[in-house]
């Protein structure tokens, strides 16, 4: 194939459980992905990763440890997903997206092997592709997002990674991974190796005894952010946070605890480090912040060098929109993927949080959501809905998008707590719009539900923004 376009839609073309999902676990495998490496040369052991999973935050903590690493000079691949504007995002090198021209070489080169096994899906097409392509770029340091679970995940056949991650494990794609958080928990802690160390981020109890047992079993030395490493916000503005990170050694519970298995004489220095920027809003970002700084000191140990000066840098300009980001001040105007309950809390929580350090006001907040098939609208909103005066339902152009009909039908159902006002349209764009319209100069509108909602929404913020006087400038780079 000759053009991008044909390249993409080949891609998307493929078995894709992004846009339609099977109902079980059952077709969530392995084999395919390890035949279609095998051929490749088995590319994902070529360059050391680092490896995370997780409910809420892996994005955030995957683009954090990146930045870091490339701002003390390493070569870095980036695999995320899923993506805002364009699938070119998901893979990166050097903080730059793969060019068109990489993007149809690589589509035309794995083609024929894929199509010589069967059912081969977008996103194990997708994953072979960031792998073949950070062997080839010699890329010193890759940073690999799991894209569902752990232990059947398509990234999940790197041998031996240098640290694995685990940031907050929250209920999530329950048909698939299980209904309860320590079953989500044994899942996600497939991604765990042998002797390969864990670092996790604050979890709780059911889904941390489970990461506990698969560690020690593994024989993985596991540290726990919370623990042995703390975290304390010393400054906000709407530009972002400062804070301190400290670890002790043994951690604030003891030996076994902190770092499971392990005594706490084999680390024997402590680490402070105060006043780090970090342009993200929210405490959840806090916990990724510390959760990455946790995993690059872990790589450090193994040689994969970094300073404190690029630390600093690294943070200070990390980007990674639709999170909690702030489109413009006055009106208000916040994108947010939040898609579960779980992150919904946490922006509720930080949209409060602005409020009491008196850093932003409404006179009338809108929402602007849409939401995916799957989710629950009571569930996903529930924490949002007593902060609205009105809701603006809306779908994206996805699939999978719930129609905004019944969402509003949803919203509307006598035995929910309502937001005063719900009005339905169908185009996200003319749904931000609508939101401005009732929200007025002094009020506040977030666009929230899914990234695919988000993704839009910053389309048609962008020209919208543009002509408002009071945009918050985002940082560019390292």
């Amino acid at each position: 194939m000759e053009t991008y376009q044909a390249a993409l839609n080949y891609v998307w073309g493929l078995v894709n459980f992004e846009t339609t999902p099977p109902a079980r676990r059952e077709p969530y495998r392995l084999e395919r992905m390890r035949a279609l490496l095998a051929r490749l040369g088995t590319p994902q052991d070529a360059v050391p990763a680092i490896h995370i999973a997780g409910s809420k935050g892996k994005g955030s903590t995957a683009a954090m440890v990146e930045i870091v690493l490339r701002a003390a000079g390493h070569r870095t691949g980036l695999f995320t997903s899923p993506h805002l504007h364009t699938p070119r995002e998901r893979i990166r090198v050097a903080g730059h997206m793969i060019s068109r021209e990489t993007f149809v070489a690589l589509v035309n080169r794995l083609r024929p092997v894929a199509e010589s096994l069967h059912g081969v899906t977008t996103f194990e097409f997708l994953t072979a592709m960031a792998f073949v392509h950070f062997a080839e770029a010699n890329v010193d340091v890759a940073v690999i997002e799991v894209g569902l679970g752990g232990r059947l995940d398509a990234t999940n056949l790197i041998s031996r990674p240098l640290v694995t991650i685990i940031t907050p494990l929250s209920l999530e794609h329950t048909a698939v991974l299980g209904t309860t958080l320590a079953k989500i928990a044994a899942e996600k802690a497939g991604i765990i190796k042998p002797g390969v160390p864990l670092v996790s981020a604050p979890q709780a109890p059911d889904a941390l005894n489970v990461l506990v047992q698969v560690a020690e079993r593994r024989g993985a030395p596991a540290t726990l952010v919370g623990d042995t490493w703390m975290w304390e916000r010393t400054a906000l503005s709407l530009e972002g946070q400062q804070f301190n990170v400290t670890f002790q050694p043994c951690g604030s519970a003891g030996e076994g605890i902190a770092i499971w298995g392990h005594a706490c004489g084999a680390y024997q220095f402590g680490v402070n480090l105060t006043d780090l920027t970090l342009p993200l809003l929210g405490p959840h970002q806090l916990v990724n912040a510390t959760t990455a700084v946790a995993a690059l000191h872990t790589i450090r140990e193994q040689g994969v060098l970094w300073s404190e000066h690029a630390l600093r840098r690294g943070l200070a300009h990390v980007v990674w929109p639709a999170r909690v980001e702030v489109m413009n001040r006055h009106p208000f105007i916040v994108v947010d993927g939040a898609h579960n309950d779980a992150s919904a809390l946490a922006l509720r929580h930080t949209l409060l949080e602005l409020v009491q350090h008196g850093l932003v006001s409404w006179e009338r907040l809108w929402l602007v959501v849409g939401l995916l098939q799957d989710k629950a609208p009571d569930v996903v909103l529930a924490p949002l809905l007593p902060l609205a005066a009105g809701v603006v339902v809306t779908q994206a152009r996805h699939p999978r998008a719930r129609p905004a009909d019944d969402l509003a039908a949803r919203l509307q159902r006598p035995d929910l707590p309502l937001a005063p006002v719900v009005e339905v349209e169908p185009a996200v764009d003319e749904a931000v719009h609508l939101a401005l319209e009732r929200a007025g100069p002094d009020g506040a509108v977030v666009v929230t539900g899914s990234l695919f909602v988000a993704a839009e929404a910053r389309r048609a913020l962008a020209t919208t923004t543009a002509k408002m006087s009071t945009t918050t400038p985002r940082p560019t780079g390292p």
